[in-house]
């Protein structure tokens, strides 16, 4: 999933706020060090999760002739192996 940098600090600095309203954290000191890494864990997550979108093509592509022998659902048999290698790699969508 594809969301722009704009996007990403937009939900970085919702997610700083929402810390900062959490009564038991206190980060009022170094918010720009926290919302850059929120920044990067955002970042990092769909990178995590283009990863995964490239092995699920060339599973799909390995096998192409089989899933149209088949006549499969593509859209719900890429959105089965992603869910499945997603799993197996401990990655959460």
């Amino acid at each position: 999933m594809r969301i722009s940098k704009r996007k990403i600090e937009y939900l970085s600095d919702k997610v700083l706020k929402m810390l900062q309203e959490h009564p038991m954290i206190h980060s009022d000191s170094n918010t720009d060090l926290v919302t850059r890494a929120i920044d990067d864990a955002i970042f990092e997550n769909m990178n995590q999760e283009d990863e995964l979108d490239e092995q699920v093509e060339a599973l799909v592509n390995q096998n192409k002739n089989e899933i149209r022998a088949m006549e499969m659902d593509l859209g719900a048999l890429r959105n089965k192996i992603k869910r499945e290698l997603a799993r197996k790699n401990g990655f959460t969508l």
